[in-house]
């Protein structure tokens, strides 16, 4: 008896630890499961990452820095992110840049990567009366879920140098003239960098109407890009033509040059001295015009500013022969912005005893700085009903010493 009890202890021992060995790896399978599936919820929410390659850096006081920004999510989900500065120090200047155009907002696409992060950059200008110290600046990208900060360090530091940072300047980045002049900078493009770069040309801040040329000194042609060696320069002569009815004043206009690394900014002013100008003309161009004795004739005149000053208070007068009369609708014109006209008329009665032929009347438009002369030439006629009646008795007269001849001639 105490035999077959022992015989079926160690049947259940045997059959409890066959049973343990298929059913451990099921639970610990089950449980590794249970365990890695909330990572892969985890993942799938994912995450936007702001950040650059160089958070702190050196300037001197008055100087800029740019740093290349990019913006990172793991997620499936795409966003639409406004950017920020926090905590910038007064009379600090920054900007986004994407591109070569100032921008606020950026998209985030979905498993964006570093690599395909858009094309993103703050400028950091340092005023010239900056302290040397170590300053903070806040970079905020928020929007829908995403709230991300990028805190950037600023040494201001009078002695630093850049290595590596290229250079971009002009001898002489103010420049005057008047309208219609052709404004040139010789600059200078430096590539202080371990590699070759080539720069990307262009010209922010230019007005309406107004256009720009970059021409390296070794082309004939001007051109958008320019490539430069690894610590070597390039001069580039760079045009700027105004708009043709530009207004005196201050243009700021900033040049650039943007590589793969950086963008370079060299501002430049470009004076645009006041020029007078003013022509009287007709509408037509036609100088010359038909009037009858004792009678008055209409004439139409314009009276334009061909210069960049707006014109006050242009008067009218007229020279005219023995006893003529000419008269204006208005005597004077209050004003005639830049590059704008005003039209009129002018009244001329020739004398009543006026012999046909040709007179010449001048028209005289002047304002405080400039004036302009207009030389009518009128042709005085008779009228064509009087010609007939003329031609009539002539012809009647004839007729009666032809028919006083024929009688009285034969006696």
């Amino acid at each position: 008896m105490t035999g077959k009890i022992a015989r079926f202890a160690c049947r259940m021992l045997a059959a409890g630890m066959l049973t343990a060995a298929v059913l451990m790896p099921a639970a610990a399978y089950a449980a590794e499961e249970e365990t890695e599936l909330p990572a892969a919820e985890t993942a799938e929410d994912g995450s936007v990452t702001f950040s650059t390659d160089y958070p702190g850096v050196t300037v001197k006081p008055g100087g800029t820095s740019t740093f290349t920004l990019y913006i990172t999510n793991t997620g499936s989900d795409e966003n639409t992110v406004s950017l920020s500065a926090k905590d910038l120090p007064e009379g600090w200047e920054g900007r986004f840049k994407g591109s070569s155009n100032e921008i606020s907002m950026v998209h985030v696409g979905a498993r964006q990567t570093k690599e395909d992060s858009p094309s993103l950059s703050y400028s950091l200008t340092v005023p010239e009366d900056t302290k040397e110290d170590v300053y903070t600046v806040t970079l905020n990208a928020q929007g829908g879920n995403v709230d991300e900060d990028l805190a950037l360090t600023v040494k201001v530091d009078a002695e630093e140098k850049k290595f590596g940072a290229g250079d971009f300047t002009t001898d002489y980045a103010q420049q005057e003239g008047i309208a219609g002049t052709k404004f040139n900078y010789s600059t200078t493009l430096t590539n202080n960098g371990s590699e070759n770069m080539t720069y990307s040309l262009s010209a922010e801040g230019l007005p309406e109407g107004w256009n720009v040329t970059f021409t390296p000194s070794d082309a004939s042609a001007a051109t958008s890009s320019v490539p430069v060696d690894a610590g070597a320069s390039s001069t580039i002569k760079v045009a700027v033509n105004p708009a043709q009815n530009v207004t005196a004043g201050d243009y700021p206009i900033t040049f650039l040059a943007a590589s793969a690394e950086e963008t370079l900014e060299l501002p430049v002013v470009i004076r645009v001295l006041g020029s007078y100008g003013l022509t009287l003309t007709t509408p037509t161009g036609n100088l010359s015009a038909k009037a009858f004795a004792g009678e008055t004739q209409t004439v139409t005149l314009t009276v334009q500013n061909t210069g960049n000053i707006d014109l006050n208070s242009i008067s009218l007068s007229a020279q005219a022969s023995t006893d003529w009369t000419v008269t204006f609708d208005q005597d004077t014109i209050t004003d005639i912005p830049a590059g704008e006209s005003k039209e009129l008329t002018a009244y001329i009665t020739p004398a009543k005893d006026a012999i046909l032929g040709d007179y010449v009347t001048v028209i005289t438009a002047s304002g405080e700085a400039v004036s302009s002369d207009c030389a009518l030439r009128i042709s005085v006629q008779n009228h064509t009903s009087w010609g007939i009646a003329a031609v009539g008795i002539i012809a009647v007269l004839v007729l009666g010493l032809f028919l006083i001849i024929r009688r009285f001639g034969r006696r």
